[in-house]
């Protein structure tokens, strides 16, 4: 058997390690030290719940607060966060920056395909870089949300609701720990609807496109003689090009739309001010391409602007993103 898995093809090891993860998942969220004594999920549910998880879609028949404990909490941390790095690229990580030994070609063309890396150079050294850019990200989002939660839930539950967010938009999962409205009841709050929008883009546009982004303002801090803005934007990358500009292009284009579709319906945004109209025709733009969080009840929303919706959806993210 073990031999026989060894020769699986590239998309094979990615498929099995996404189901091996989502079968221990909905066990350990099966287990009674996960669910809450008022919980009514069964085991379809919580297989149900872990393939969102791992699959990072925000779907639900069993919310997160009305079924799990502390430990169950995690557990759906952890999923969410496997989810949207991949089980090979942990694995990798560990195997070369923990134990300093070396990974297969097989598995190391794995790990190349689900981050979308066209060659394996530095390849321990990119794996790393991935690690530590996530936890600067993740971590920094959960400050910034902390100053939000914090006085509101006490230190330790608003420290840990922050994190949660944080690591859910990131990897543009869309649960929350809150309840079962989401960030409705947070759309005037520009702080967290801004913070979580950014961390959702960061997730979604891709590894690959932080490097080359990266690469270019180190490449250009280090010359003498800044050359013009637009010459060095086309030492980009062709993807990192066509992601940076699909991604200004479908935000500010939803945005707009959305709010003029929207601009007069009181069911959903008419009765907001001029300024909550756009952060939330903004979030709603960046969180329906992606992720799965909610600033407004999308029962209210006019047909035109769920087709709009559908379409962004349909777009999704770049590849190689959380």
């Amino acid at each position: 058997m073990l031999n026989r898995m060894r020769n699986w093809t590239t998309s094979q090891k990615i498929a099995s390690s996404f189901a091996s993860v989502i079968f221990i998942g909905s066990l350990l969220l099966s287990l009674p030290i996960s669910q809450l004594s008022t919980s009514n999920a069964t085991y379809i549910d919580n297989l149900f719940s872990a393939v969102s998880m791992v699959c990072v879609t925000g779907l639900f028949t069993e919310s997160i607060a009305d079924s799990y404990t502390l430990f169950g909490q995690i557990i759906c941390m952890l999923l969410i966060q496997v989810g949207g790095l991949g089980l090979m690229t942990l694995i990798a990580y560990f195997i070369t920056q923990l134990s300093k030994n070396k990974i297969g070609f097989r598995n190391k063309l794995a790990v190349q395909e689900g981050i979308n890396r066209g060659d394996a150079k530095d390849f321990r050294t990119y794996i790393g870089t991935i690690m530590k850019y996530t936890a600067i990200i993740e971590g920094t989002g959960m400050v910034l949300l902390s100053f939000y939660f914090v006085p509101v839930f006490g230190f330790a539950k608003g420290l840990f609701i922050s994190m949660f967010l944080s690591i859910s938009a990131f990897c543009n999962a869309g649960f929350d720990t809150m309840g079962n409205s989401s960030l409705i009841e947070y759309a005037h709050n520009p702080g967290i609807n801004l913070v979580i929008a950014a961390l959702i883009i960061l997730g979604g546009i891709g590894f690959s496109v932080w490097f080359d982004v990266t690469n270019l303002f180190h490449a250009t801090a280090k010359m003498k003689q800044k050359p013009p803005l637009m010459r060095r934007l086309r030492s980009l990358t062709l993807h990192t090009r066509l992601a940076i500009l699909m991604t200004i292009g479908l935000l500010v284009g939803g945005t707009l739309l959305f709010l003029i579709f929207e601009y007069t319906n009181d069911a959903s945004i008419g009765t907001f001010s001029f300024g909550d109209k756009v952060l939330a025709s903004f979030f709603h733009t960046v969180t329906m391409r992606t992720a799965g969080f909610a600033s407004l009840d999308y029962s209210t929303i006019t047909p035109i602007s769920m087709f709009m919706s559908v379409v962004t959806m349909f777009i999704g993210g770049s590849p190689g993103g959380t």
